[in-house]
């Protein structure tokens, strides 16, 4: 068997960027990060130039000059790497929609979160197991849990009933299927009902609010993308029944009672959802003071102090990346990657479709915090492009 060495290299830097945007279960020295981050992006950068794209690279400008702009005006100075990362990340994300073929990267990417959430699955069925054999195993401090590290698999201390798989936690964990189960219902590839079921379950598995609206944005896609020579009433009518189905059968697993622990008791009991929704008021407190340019990073977490107390928090993590983003580096930055982010979507879908795509997009990423993960930049950009998947797959009503 030949050895693709194209293929296989993409597949490396697939696996970084995954590394880079938040698996926890790697740990990679900040020296050697940075080192592999900014080699990429120079090599990237060489490619792009000797092959006449950089000049072209309007967006890529854009991004780059809009974060000059935060850093220098705003003096934010000691916090230079951040934007050399993210800087970085866009060279990525550029290289990536230039180079790849349609759908190339985003079908690789499924290829992998597809092995992942297969071996977070087996793992969560030996979860009781592994309770009893976490002696010897790292332990993983999270913001607010702690986690044994498997190395193939986060074992979560205070709630093992939920699946993190390899990330930082259950709702990450969310967004990467999130993204895998979008691309994979959009295209005709083999296995792909299996695929969806195991995307399906480990949702459930979750036990993130996410996870269940991402499962509804499924099944509305999917109807819209199926009946695609039905009328608008059709449509809705049959959104309506399979939407309440899914609602039925969330029902029978306790689904409703677990998102109104979160969403109704979590918000004066449960110490994360309290956080949460309080990161993001802190968040449209510092927009509101430097809407256009922002705060920056040093002046942001300073602001964060002093703003938390009044909430009765000593400290506050950003959950929101389109409101962390507005409060770092202004709105017209914010505006721009929500305008990509959007765009991800298939060139021939219908109307209906684009809007429900987009509102996916957009609500992926409003629970979690993917400022500084590469992966975000690279759909940001794959958006930008003339189309991220190619053609849609539509069936006809028999």
């Amino acid at each position: 068997m030949t050895l693709n060495v194209s293929e296989t290299r993409k597949y490396l830097l697939l696996l970084w960027i995954l590394i880079a945007s938040g698996v926890w279960t790697v740990s990679v020295p900040a020296s050697l990060t940075v080192l592999i981050n900014f080699a990429l992006a120079v090599s990237m950068l060489i490619i792009l130039c000797q092959r006449g794209v950089l000049r072209k690279a309007v967006l890529l400008a854009v991004f780059t000059m809009l974060l000059l702009c935060t850093f220098l005006l705003n003096f934010d100075f000691q916090s230079w790497m951040s934007y050399v990362f993210i800087i970085c990340f866009c060279i990525m994300g550029m290289y990536i929609s230039s180079f790849w073929h349609e759908g190339e990267f985003l079908n690789k990417y499924t290829n992998i979160v597809t092995i992942i959430a297969v071996v977070s699955l087996v793992m969560y069925i030996f979860r009781n197991f592994l309770a009893s054999h976490q002696a010897g195993f790292p332990v993983v401090e999270g913001q607010e849990v702690s986690y044994t590290n498997f190395y193939i698999y986060l074992y979560c201390r205070e709630l093992p009933n939920r699946n993190c798989a390899i990330f930082w936690e259950p709702g990450a964990f969310a967004v990467f299927i999130g993204v895998a189960m979008y691309t994979t219902l959009i295209t005709n590839k083999k296995n792909k009902i299996l695929k969806l079921i195991v995307y399906i379950v480990a949702l459930f598995t979750t036990q993130s609010t996410l996870a269940y609206t991402i499962i509804l944005f499924a099944v509305l896609m999917y109807l819209v993308q199926r009946n695609n020579n039905a009328s608008v009433f059709q449509k809705v009518l049959i959104g309506i029944l399979m939407t309440s189905i899914v609602l039925l059968v969330m029902d029978e697993f306790d689904v409703f009672q677990n998102i109104q622990e979160k969403l109704v008791t979590g918000i004066e009991t449960n110490a994360s959802s309290r956080a949460r929704n309080i990161a993001q008021l802190i968040d449209l407190s510092v927009i509101s003071k430097s809407p256009i340019i922002g705060v920056g990073f040093n002046e942001y977490f300073n602001q964060v102090r002093v703003i938390g107390t009044l909430f009765g928090q000593n400290w506050t993590m950003a959950a929101n990346t389109f409101t962390f983003m507005g409060a770092i580096f202004g709105i017209p930055y914010t505006l721009v990657t929500v305008i990509g982010i959007a765009k991800v979507c298939p060139r021939n879908a219908s109307i209906i479709f684009k809007y429900i795509s987009s509102c996916f997009w957009i609500w992926l990423f409003v629970t979690q915090n993917f400022v500084q993960k590469p992966i975000f930049y690279c759909l940001v950009f794959l958006g930008y492009r003339a189309s991220a998947y190619g053609s849609v797959e539509v069936k006809k009503n028999e």
